[in-house]
Formats: C-alpha cells, sequence, structure tokens
C-alpha cells in the first residue's frame, strides 16, 4: 500500500512572499504553488474549486498585519478564511486543512517549510472526505 502523501495548494502574496526569487524558480520548486497580486485577490471559489480539485489542505500566504500593498486585502482573507472554516466543519471537513500565514519572506524559503509543515500535520488527518 502506498504511503498517505497531502496534496497542498498555496496562494502566496507577490507583496510579501518570494519577490526578491525568480518567480519560475519558485514555482520548479514548489509544487501547486499559485503566486497572486496580494492574498485578498483569493476568492472563496479558488479556495473551494483547490479542494473539489482534490487538494488535502489549501494554505494561504499574505503579507504581515498593517503591511499590505492594497491596504486589507490580508485582512478580508482573513475573514474569509475563518468563514470556510466554518462551513468545512459544517460539512465534517477538518478546519486545519485551511490555513493562512501573515508573514514576510522575501526571498521564498520559508514557503517550502510551512507546505511541508501542513503536509506533516494533514497526514495526521488523513485523507480529506470528499462531499
Amino acid at each position: 500500500m502506498e504511503a498517505y502523501n497531502p496534496k497542498v495548494v498555496c496562494f502566496s502574496c507577490n507583496f510579501g512572499w518570494g519577490y526578491l526569487n525568480n518567480e519560475e524558480t519558485l514555482g520548479a520548486t514548489i509544487l501547486n504553488w499559485i503566486p497572486v497580486a496580494c492574498s485578498g485577490k483569493i476568492d472563496t471559489h479558488h479556495i473551494l474549486k483547490a479542494f473539489k480539485a482534490g487538494a488535502d489542505g489549501v494554505l494561504i500566504l499574505g503579507c504581515p498585519e498593517g503591511h499590505c500593498h492594497f491596504q486589507d486585502g490580508n485582512y478580508q482573507t482573513r475573514k474569509k478564511v475563518c468563514l470556510i472554516q466554518k462551513v468545512l466543519g459544517a460539512f465534517g471537513i477538518e478546519p486545519e486543512r485551511l490555513d493562512m500565514e501573515m508573514a514576510i519572506d522575501p526571498e521564498g524559503k520559508k514557503i517550502p517549510q510551512l507546505i511541508a509543515r501542513m503536509k506533516n500535520d494533514l497526514a495526521k488527518l488523513g485523507p480529506v472526505k470528499r462531499i
């Protein structure tokens, strides 16, 4: 039997995560990584579509509190994450499968580490319950 390897989709803000590194280089080393102009541009539909497409978890990387290039995009996304976590829970899906980190990593070195941490946490939960 093959070991369970959770699939994580990672959205990250271009203004806080990896902007000093070449996007193609990061994209080649980070599986299922989607850079966006701002975490606030991530629609609820994008998150749910990732789960529907087979993701076991979704990680959103936004700017630190008070440092959003688009004023409050990260706050708006934080609210979306909290609401979607409640909806997931209502469907029997662990809310921990959706997470948001509000920090800064200009070189993008922490992105693979955060994805690995989330994969480790998801491995303990097992595959997501598909609805």
